[in-house]
């Protein structure tokens, strides 16, 4: 893919939290969202207009229809904890990368899953932590690096 072409991007589920990040992924200017996905195809139309997602957004009113999608690059998922393993999986397994919503997976072994998942098939993984960003982590570090009450610390890392 040439670096002009925008990373086309599928919302899989319609929770809340895909509101605050589809807006993120609408202001990328190497980023586009190219399709949603709900367990209803009523859902996924509704979400999608609420969002002010482009008319050119096609709807899916399954999972399993965004995986087959051809003109979907990657996978945002919010989908809760529980189901990321499972969806992680088939979407690296059709060759789609894969945003996952935080906490990644249930436990270390899902979360291996994935990966492997991920590595067999040669798809990134990147999970929806967003802490580096977040202004308390920045107090965090400021907080840290007070001498008088830590003493001199040799490493930091965020």
């Amino acid at each position: 893919m040439a670096t002009d072409t925008p990373i086309r991007i599928g919302v899989m589920g319609c929770a809340e939290i895909a509101r605050k990040v589809s807006r993120a992924i609408h202001l990328a200017p190497n980023a586009t969202i190219a399709a949603v996905a709900s367990r209803s195809l009523e859902k996924a139309k509704s979400f999608a207009t609420s969002n002010g997602y482009p008319e050119s957004t096609k709807i899916h009113g399954s999972y399993e229809s965004i995986l087959e999608d051809p003109e979907v690059d990657a996978l945002y998922v919010p989908l809760p904890t529980s189901l990321h393993v499972e969806w992680a999986v088939r979407a690296a397994e059709k060759g789609k990368h894969i945003l996952l919503e935080k906490p990644v997976a249930m436990n270390v072994a899902e979360f291996d899953k994935i990966v492997a998942a991920c590595e067999a098939n040669g798809v990134q993984i990147m999970d929806g932590t967003m802490w580096v960003h977040n202004p308390r982590t920045a107090k965090l570090k400021e907080f840290l690096s007070d001498s008088d009450r830590f003493g001199q610390l040799k490493t930091v890392s965020f």
